[in-house]
């Protein structure tokens, strides 16, 4: 009976220590690993000094909501941890990351949230507008089964390309297909949660450029000493950086942060 209590116990002190007001799951917008002035970080540091309860995030590059339900195609990406503590954990990659760090279902069970935040999107541009549906749509019922009402349950979705030097690296991020890929979202998680929308959010940004054409940018405007938004960046027009990445993620950091 003793050793069966002392077992229970380390278990339930587990749990506990698991346990996180916010989890947050997303691609390299939210956990690059190779630069330190992305959305992910700043929305670290804000959540750092607004929230006052224990909160998580999970990145890979590349991957879309697929990736952190069953497939584990892109398991060999490393994964990125940013929590009260960290601001740039590197977990690694396969079997070095637990599933309770790379399955939204553990993930769920593990940490037992009240709150979910989830930033997919951009790399799902060249997929048909039905698959990615379907893709947020089993994502949003997997969280709403985990107990998550809509008021605590976030899905942020992409916003504007990035001003670049001189070639734009990725031509299939423009506004017709970042608008489908949001319309798609919003079909998909429907009223199973809240969805904010990233281009909404920066519409009256100050960064913003040519709004009035089919081809708006956000001004690449570095944070000092922060790397990952020049030099061999600069032509980087997909992943949000430096001062845009900041004032979305400080955008959504009020939103998530709000209410506790």
């Amino acid at each position: 009976m003793k050793v069966f209590l002392f077992a229970l116990f380390l278990s339930l002190n587990a749990q506990a220590e698991d346990s996180v007001h916010l989890l947050g799951i997303g691609d390299s917008q939210t956990g690059a690993t190779w630069s330190k002035s992305y959305f992910g970080n700043f929305l670290q540091t804000c959540l750092k000094e607004k929230m006052q309860k224990r909160f998580v995030t999970y990145a890979r590059g590349g991957t879309a909501p697929i990736h952190w339900m069953t497939n584990s195609g892109l398991d060999k990406i490393e994964t990125i941890q940013r929590d009260n503590d960290n601001n740039h954990l590197n977990i690694g990659n396969l079997d070095q990351v637990p599933l309770s760090k790379k399955r939204i279902k553990d993930m769920l069970e593990a940490h037992n949230p009240e709150k979910m935040f989830v930033f997919f999107g951009d790399n799902l541009l060249s997929v048909e507008a039905p698959l990615i549906v379907k893709q947020f749509k089993n994502m949003a019922n997997a969280i709403q089964a985990a107990g998550i009402t809509p008021e605590n349950c976030f899905f942020l979705t992409p916003t504007y390309e990035m001003e670049v030097k001189d070639k734009r690296n990725v031509p299939g991020k423009n506004l017709v297909n970042t608008l489908k890929v949001n319309k798609a979202i919003k079909e998909g998680v429907g009223s199973t949660c809240q969805v904010i929308d990233g281009l909404e959010l920066m519409t009256n940004s100050k960064l913003l450029l040519h709004a009035e054409t089919n081809n708006p940018l956000l001004k690449r405007v570095l944070v000092p000493e922060l790397v990952g938004c020049g030099g061999t960046a600069a032509n980087d027009n997909i992943h949000l950086c430096g001062e845009a990445a900041k004032e979305l993620a400080n955008k959504v950091c009020q939103i998530l942060s709000g209410n506790q």
